[in-house]
């Protein structure tokens, strides 16, 4: 419901994208306030690095837990290392890097005419061809920081109780943190509109609500004593 209502609002009142955009905009420099700024991009890249090692390891160790006889690796059980692949795959991988970036061919801000671009701004329902490949709507990174969100979670949710106190705070708050952030950096520097990142939240989240149902990721998702943290 709320993926529906967010995509309708950017497409009946298309003007709160470029009036987004613009509020963060210098028209005398012609740059975004956070545009290659040194310490936002190496925090974006460090969260986009760490994505991508969590996805790559929840592939080998899902891999192994479907191998082994108790079927869990770390504590954690396969069906939660196979919830975590999943979303990468469906909601990073097919839905918004192969359906929705390529297909959508919404310019980004930077390359619209209000910006000191050439190409012709387009609200988010509107199919476009204005951009081919690596396309704005939606953002790529902000799924994959919200894919990340919800993998640590899931890990924490299992292996907390075997945490440390003093650690348990720290990683849920990066599990919080880096999607707020990656959204926050997108928008700033330029890169998207203000609707591509909170649907790229969105539409992840909601591929990653139905895998819940199938998958049960979290301790208690399945009545098996084995299961328990």
């Amino acid at each position: 419901m709320t993926c529906a209502l967010v995509f309708l609002l950017f497409s009946a009142l298309p003007q709160l994208d470029l009036r987004a955009s613009a509020a963060f905009f210098d028209p005398a420099t012609r740059r975004f306030v956070l545009d290659g700024w040194p310490p936002a991009e190496a925090l974006r890249n460090a969260v986009w690095n760490l994505s991508i090692v969590v996805a790559l390891a929840a592939l080998a160790l899902s891999l192994v837990a479907a191998l082994r006889r108790s079927r869990r690796v770390l504590g954690v059980p396969f069906r939660a290392w196979a919830y975590v692949v999943a979303v990468y795959a469906l909601a990073v991988g097919v839905l918004v890097e192969n359906l929705l970036k390529r297909g959508w061919g919404r310019a980004r801000p930077p390359q619209i005419t209000e910006f000191g671009g050439e190409a012709a701004f387009t609200p988010v329902n509107v199919l476009s061809g204005a951009c081919v490949r690596n396309c704005s709507f939606v953002s790529g990174e902000v799924a994959g920081a919200v894919a990340l969100s919800l993998g640590l979670a899931v890990l924490l949710a299992w292996a907390g109780p075997r945490l440390p106190g003093a650690l348990r705070a720290p990683l849920w708050a990066l599990t919080l943190a880096a999607p707020v952030f990656v959204m926050a950096q997108r928008f700033l520097s330029g890169r998207h509109f203000l609707s591509d990142v909170l649907l790229a939240a969105l539409f992840t989240g909601l591929v990653a609500a139905v895998l819940a149902l199938v998958f049960r990721p979290f301790p208690g998702g399945v009545d098996n004593p084995g299961d328990s943290p």
